[in-house]
């Protein structure tokens, strides 16, 4: 076989330009050309920003719905990718807020406890011998992360301590989220499709320290079925819990759940907050919601600590939830509206839907009630909270 260079010249030899190794072996022989390769590699760095959220990007918007889930449970350094441009991305700007902050640095120094930064977007240190940690098990830090791919950076840090009394409030109770979810559920069965809704949720006792406390999304697929998606600190990432097998889920997965699913999973819920001990129920119901066996005596991992005897203090009796956002669809993605349904018609003329009319009614009323400590008509007495600083 033979081979016309360049030159035009025929040659027996193969030209450098087909063998990759020779063709960098000789470029890097020379010193000017190692330098010049380097300055520009350093330059394009420097230039260009290669974070998944950069200039306001949210990555879902390049995917299909029924892509989301392989994708997040595929990609090893998908928690530690999305929440790089988190942190330190909220700058607090007011008095109030800079204290907050403070105080945050130094509960934590007192305690000797890492919480993630004061808002857990910042994801454990990883020996390198752990999977898990490289993947990342702190819950608050994987629920930043799937809000950052779902809705973007903005939106992932709106609830910043740094925003001080600017940051977005979330609202309490199972009960009011129930109603939400009840009115999004039928919306979507009347008119075929269902809203795509981000959630962030958590779950918190008075004994922020005894390790029954817990963050993590429900996100809405357009079919009506939905997400529940979490990590937990010293036990399991996100990838290890979407590859969960449950065959009692009509998905056959743990974290692929129907709507009677899903309420099903909140009565377990409503039962955690209403116990005087610890008892087989509970610990069931505490590893069928969250994957831990508290029955065991330390956290799994190779930093696996003592845990606490249960005491009323680790009651969780705090839960908080928002609607971050509808993610978007890929630009070449066609679906009806997600959010038609029974409309009323405002005083400008603009529709407004029932369920979007429902959220604003909570809202006000957690709002109220994390200030003043009244309730309005969407929450009921003991679903209010004075405050969620954990």
């Amino acid at each position: 076989m033979v081979y016309i260079l360049a030159d035009g010249s025929v040659s027996k030899q193969p030209p450098l330009s087909r063998n990759p190794i020779k063709f960098a072996a000789r470029w890097f022989a020379s010193p000017r050309a190692a330098i010049t390769i380097a300055v520009v590699v350093a330059a394009c760095s420097t230039i260009l920003d290669f974070s998944p959220l950069a200039n306001g990007a949210i990555p879902a918007a390049k995917k299909k719905p029924h892509e989301h889930w392989s994708y997040m449970a595929r990609d090893m350094s998908f928690v530690r990718k999305m929440t790089e441009g988190l942190v330190g991305k909220t700058k607090a700007t007011t008095k109030e807020a800079k204290k907050r902050l403070k105080n945050q640095e130094i509960m934590g120094f007192i305690q000797k406890v890492d919480f993630g930064g004061p808002d857990g977007h910042v994801a454990e240190e990883s020996d390198l011998l752990d999977l898990e940690e490289i993947r990342v098990t702190r819950c608050s830090t994987t629920r930043s992360a799937i809000t950052a791919y779902m809705c973007g950076a903005d939106i992932a840090t709106d609830q910043d301590i740094a925003h001080g009394h600017h940051r977005k409030t979330p609202n309490f109770g199972t009960k009011s989220f129930r109603g939400y979810l009840n009115c999004r559920h039928q919306q979507g069965r009347q008119t075929g499709n269902h809203r795509r809704s981000v959630y962030r949720l958590g779950i918190s006792c008075k004994g922020n320290l005894a390790g029954y406390s817990h963050a993590f999304n429900i996100i809405a697929q357009p079919d009506g079925t939905y997400f529940w998606l979490q990590s937990f600190i010293g036990h399991y990432s996100l990838a290890t819990w979407m590859k969960k097998v449950d065959n009692t889920k009509e998905s056959g997965l743990s974290g692929h759940l129907t709507h009677v699913e899903l309420m099903q999973k909140l009565d377990k819920v409503d039962r955690l907050m209403n116990i005087f001990s610890w008892n087989s129920q509970s610990n069931d119901d505490y590893l069928d919601l969250f994957n831990v066996d508290k029955k065991l005596k330390t956290m799994s991992g190779n930093r696996g600590r003592q845990l606490k005897k249960w005491t009323l203090d680790h009651c969780l009796d705090t839960f908080a939830w928002d609607e971050a956002c509808e993610y978007p669809l890929p630009d070449e993605y066609h679906a009806e509206d997600q959010t038609s349904g029974q409309n009323t018609v405002a005083e400008d003329g603009a529709s407004l839907d029932k369920c979007t009319i429902l959220l604003a009614d909570i809202s006000l009323s957690s709002f109220l009630s994390s200030f003043i400590g009244i309730g309005g008509l969407a929450l009921s007495k003991e679903d209010f909270f004075t405050t969620m600083e954990k």
